[in-house]
């Protein structure tokens, strides 16, 4: 009886060895080796018996493949809900590990039953980011600042529109959420958190900064301003530079704003003013409008980089607080000193006879504003007439090309007061010499 348990045992350990198999440290060494899988095995359902690991591996990736192809993973945004192909992830499967440990198992079964292995899928947190943060690219909101959009057709002459919050994907939650329902095999959905995105710019903000700083007008009522062809060019050029932004830190040229004044361009011929005589120019009166911006400039204490006064002070402003322009030739620039936008607000009104300039920014500090003062600080020598004669003229006949005028010195000063009205001190803008202008008259010969 001890004699055939001994060989019943050896018999045993003979098949034993037979059913053995070498281990392997990679499936390119296993099939170097010429290793097969054993008989009944099956890696996610699919019966891999016989094959080498080579083979067995890109079997199981197609169908890892299918598998990834025919599912997604549903991401939930409140109303919203994003599919995500599980394709489109950086999931990946141990599959040579499983092959590796099925090429371990005795190449025979003594069960007539299947032996079953699994793949595990996985995924990397840092690549998973990256593809979901562009999946989710149609659920983040972009945050909006608030606007002020500039109307002269409307009260205060701004339309506001309010900032509008965002919001973007919190990617790194989302990400360790769906990286534990991948590696669990879940299929339910995700509910997406998100990060608030707060506007830069509040309405508040915008309304601060499209303050009326200062405003001033002149009128052109009368039968020297308000010649038609005058008030055709002022209307013009008011509306040209009306809703003018201006950033910070850079200068406003009021003849590059307005052009060549010429016919081509729009511009009609009226009374001008040219070495010391008026004449008839295209483009005539254009001064009035840059003489009422420049008051409004000085109001809203911003910085003058070119400025020229007439050859004689003119009768729709003070002494000293006129600026000429002229094409080619002097002109009147500014610069937003502040450190916000300023919009220009011109306006020609006809029924009023009026040129109003407001200048909208951030408001002065402390509540503070600035009135003009001008004074004549004293009157030149007149220089008298001179006659000369013309012998084109008819006997009799005469023609002033030039009238005298008595130049004077004026002085004009901002004055700055708090915002309880009270005088806080007073600087001094620019001390103008319009000088004497000799007359001049041909006379018949």
């Amino acid at each position: 009886m001890k004699r055939s348990l001994i060989c019943l045992y050896a018999v045993f350990f003979l098949l034993m060895c037979a059913c053995a198999k070498a281990s392997f440290g990679t499936l390119a060494e296993a099939e170097a080796a010429g290793a097969r899988l054993g008989e009944n095995i099956r890696i996610d359902s699919m019966d891999v018996s016989g094959f080498t690991p080579l083979e067995a591996a890109a079997r199981l990736e197609d169908a890892h493949k299918d598998s990834l192809a025919a599912q997604s993973y549903r991401i939930l945004a409140g109303d919203e809900a994003l599919d995500i192909p599980a394709g489109d992830l950086p999931i990946s499967f141990n599959t040579e590990a499983v092959i590796l440990q099925a090429l371990s198992l005795p190449a025979y079964s003594l069960k007539d039953s299947a032996r079953e292995l699994s793949c595990i899928p996985s995924v990397e947190l840092e690549p998973l980011r990256a593809a979901l943060s562009r999946h989710t690219v149609s659920l983040n909101i972009n945050a909006h600042n608030a606007t002020a959009t500039y109307d002269a057709s409307v009260e205060g002459r701004f339309v506001f529109t309010e900032e509008i919050p965002g919001r973007i994907t919190d990617v790194h939650t989302l990400a360790q959420e769906m990286q534990s329902r991948i590696q669990s095999g879940g299929t339910e959905p995700i509910k997406a958190a998100f990060v608030d995105l707060a506007p830069t710019y509040t309405i508040e903000q915008a309304k601060e900064d499209r303050r009326l700083i200062a405003e001033f007008s002149t009128s052109f009522a009368g039968s020297t301003y308000g010649v038609k062809n005058r008030v055709h060019n002022m209307k013009k050029a008011a509306a040209i530079i009306d809703g003018t932004v201006l950033e910070p830190g850079k200068e406003f040229d009021m003849n590059a704003a307005l052009g060549p004044r010429n016919e081509e361009n729009g511009w009609r011929i009226a009374t001008g003013i040219r070495d010391g005589a008026y004449v008839q120019e295209y483009g005539g009166g254009v001064c009035q409008v840059s003489t009422t911006l420049y008051n409004a400039v000085l109001m809203a204490d911003l910085t003058v980089s070119e400025r020229y006064h007439h050859s004689w002070p003119l009768g729709y402003i003070a002494a000293g607080r006129d600026a000429t322009i002229s094409t080619g030739g002097p002109n009147f620039c500014f610069i937003n000193s502040t450190d916000v936008p300023i919009v220009i607000s011109a306006e020609a009104n006809t029924k009023a006879r009026t040129i109003a300039v407001r200048i909208y920014g951030r408001a002065l500090p402390d509540g503070v504003t600035i009135q003009l003062r001008s004074k004549k600080t004293a009157t030149l020598a007149d220089l008298g007439t001179e006659y000369t004669v013309d012998h084109t003229l008819a006997p009799g006949e005469t023609e002033e090309v030039r009238k005298s005028r008595r130049g004077c010195i004026a002085v004009t000063w901002k004055e700055y007061y708090n915002a309880d009205g009270e005088f806080l001190r007073k600087v001094q803008v620019t001390e103008d010499k319009y000088r004497s202008i000799q007359g001049l008259i041909k006379i018949s010969g």
